[in-house]
């Protein structure tokens, strides 16, 4: 990156725990926002900007905008629009805080905000419960090593392997085999032994794979949620989490918008202290997940977003700081 982050931010807000409502003391305050490049860097070819990121132990204690102890994304605008417009759940929710958590917006943050809800559609249903459900098998699978954690890692003669590895490679072009028109057809003869050996490898890498997350969740525990994991046997703040973002997906389809600031904050820290039963998380999750098949074909929301309408936003909101600058204001 080669221009001042600072100077070209044009939107900064608080993101997370401190703008759902459901912050502890001990929480950190997390920051994102969207800048707008030089036009050198746009319009050229030497330099590139996606994103910059900041964490807390990087942050000097001069800077005015924020606090000190932080972890900051600041993404280029064209990225944030594109995040956006696919109802990235970390991403277009930053259009929909509350004023207060705005630290400062510029002319052109501003006009992104003030039509925020273009960036909405129904692809909120699968954008948001697939986060969702991506929460709910991180918790299976980590109730799972709770309960009953690998003692080691696989080895390949359990699989009735032998040294002779078959490679990526290898098995990639075994399944395009399989699905080419000749197998569909039945003009192909495999030998089961064959079959037998990359099922078997399959499920031996797919082993091996389970084996390195399960050591790094290992190294990676937070004590404090370590402990409640023991003590209720699932990670609670991926519940919360979880209840969170299929609420906040029914609330879109339902045309209330992004509701940031939880109306539920209180339960959802309930949630996180372990008030929920593992069972009847799970249950309800499930439920609630198969429910937005029906929300989504009665919803309202447009299927996708105006991509081109978009478009002319954001090279508008950039126009508008090449032309006039920052003009930076700090919310209220």
């Amino acid at each position: 990156m080669d221009f001042d982050i600072k100077a070209n931010t044009v939107y900064l807000v608080k993101h997370g725990s401190q703008a759902y409502g459901t912050s502890l003391p001990e929480s950190d305050l997390d920051v994102k926002g969207c800048a707008v490049a030089p036009k050198r860097i746009v319009l050229g070819f030497a330099y590139g900007f996606e994103q910059h990121e900041e964490h807390a132990s990087k942050k000097t204690p001069d800077d005015e905008k924020v606090p000190d102890a932080l972890d900051s994304v600041i993404y280029d605008i064209r990225k944030f629009c594109n995040l956006a417009a696919n109802c990235n759940p970390n991403i277009v929710e930053v259009l929909f805080v509350d004023e207060a958590d705005i630290l400062g917006i510029s002319p052109a943050g501003q006009l992104i905000r003030e039509n925020r809800e273009l960036f909405l559609s129904r692809k909120a249903r699968y954008s948001f419960s697939g986060y969702a459900i991506a929460q709910l098998k991180r918790i299976k699978t980590h109730r799972k090593w709770l309960l009953s954690p690998p003692t080691h890692a696989p080895e390949r003669s359990e699989f009735g392997l032998g040294k002779i590895k078959i490679t990526a490679d290898m098995m990639g072009a075994f399944d395009k085999i399989l699905a080419s028109e000749v197998a569909e057809e039945g003009g192909l003869e495999i030998d089961p032994n064959v079959m037998q050996l990359v099922q078997s490898e399959k499920q031996y890498r797919s082993a091996h794979m389970q084996w390195k997350q399960f050591l790094s969740w290992k190294a990676s525990r937070n004590v404090k949620r370590s402990e409640l994991e023991a003590k209720f046997g699932y990670d609670t703040k991926h519940a919360m989490h979880l209840v969170r973002l299929l609420r906040m997906c029914r609330e879109i389809l339902l045309g209330k918008g992004v509701l940031v600031r939880r109306p539920d904050a209180e339960e959802l820290l309930g949630i996180r202290r372990g008030d929920w039963k593992y069972d009847d998380l799970i249950e309800w999750a499930e439920k609630e997940d198969a429910a937005m098949q029906e929300l989504d074909k009665a919803s309202t929301l447009r299927h996708h977003p105006d991509m081109e309408r978009l478009n002319a936003l954001c090279i508008q909101a950039q126009e508008i700081f090449w032309e006039h600058g920052k003009s930076w204001r700090h919310a209220p």
